[in-house]
């Protein structure tokens, strides 16, 4: 049997200077092309669980304990010129403000190129034909103008579809997404959905957040229901969302109405 593209086992953050524990023992694993969504309330340890898995968690502020293997690679236990050559190019991130992630003073192109040169040997006029193909995948075909324009023109639905492209023009083999419908109305939120789950059909895995159950419904794949930085029920999506388990995961969903249970 081969081994899972990413395993999580018993991650724990401590806040440095209280020594609380945020999150306690978090496990699991995604399997190439493979689908987990992390769903619970605000301050549940949804973020806080990616930022450690990404290695973007203060070392200052916060203490990790525990494992994170991307195929086979213990992460955390990587020193920063090392971890470069996972983070931003097989492991993408779309942050749940896409504008947080972009340079406001510089044109999208050039930060889409410049990051592509960074990860790949390649001329800029390459690394621009790389991110107007991926561009269009993403269903954005006014690529001259979104190119050359400031983040601050385009919105942040399309931002957002800047970086998933950018993940499309990396080859990235783990995509974590935080909150990537939160500021969509319903169509654009099924769009995005359906956008990230076309890179699963490339092959690309996906570890979605959100508290969005509509999200979780779409998506499919297995899930993990958070509380107070605990995992409380977790499994397949379908079977959890019609039988749920724990009494939390049972408020969660009647909380939200959905016509389809």
């Amino acid at each position: 049997m081969s081994q899972p593209l990413l395993q999580v086992e018993n991650l724990t953050i401590l806040h440095r200077d209280t020594q609380n524990v945020l999150v306690s023992n978090i496990t699991f694993s995604l399997e190439q092309a493979g689908i987990l969504t992390l769903i619970g309330q605000s301050g549940s340890g949804k973020t806080m669980t990616c930022r450690a898995i990404l290695g973007i968690l203060s070392r200052h502020g916060f203490q990790i304990k525990g494992n994170v293997c991307f195929d086979g690679t213990a992460l955390l236990s990587l020193k920063e010129k090392e971890r470069n050559r996972y983070y931003g190019n097989q492991i993408a991130f779309v942050p749940q403000n896409p504008m947080t992630a972009l340079d406001p003073s510089r044109k999208v192109g050039h930060q889409m190129a410049e990051f592509l040169r960074l990860h790949q040997p390649m001329t800029k006029k390459n690394a621009l034909s790389l991110c107007e193909k991926a561009l269009i995948e993403t269903g954005l075909n006014d690529t001259g103008r979104i190119l050359g324009s400031l983040p601050g023109q385009l919105s942040g639905g399309m931002l957002q579809r800047v970086l998933i492209a950018l993940a499309i023009a990396g080859n990235a083999r783990l995509i974590i997404a935080d909150e990537p419908t939160t500021a969509l109305d319903a169509v654009h939120r099924d769009q995005a959905v359906e956008q990230l789950l076309h890179l699963r059909e490339q092959g690309c895995a996906l570890l979605l957040v959100t508290h969005d159950f509509h999200v979780v419904h779409h998506a499919k794949g297995q899930v993990l229901i958070l509380k107070d930085g605990r995992i409380v029920e977790q499994g397949d999506s379908e079977e959890i969302l019609q039988n749920p388990q724990s009494e939390y995961t049972k408020a969660l969903l009647d909380a939200v109405h959905l016509d389809w249970r």
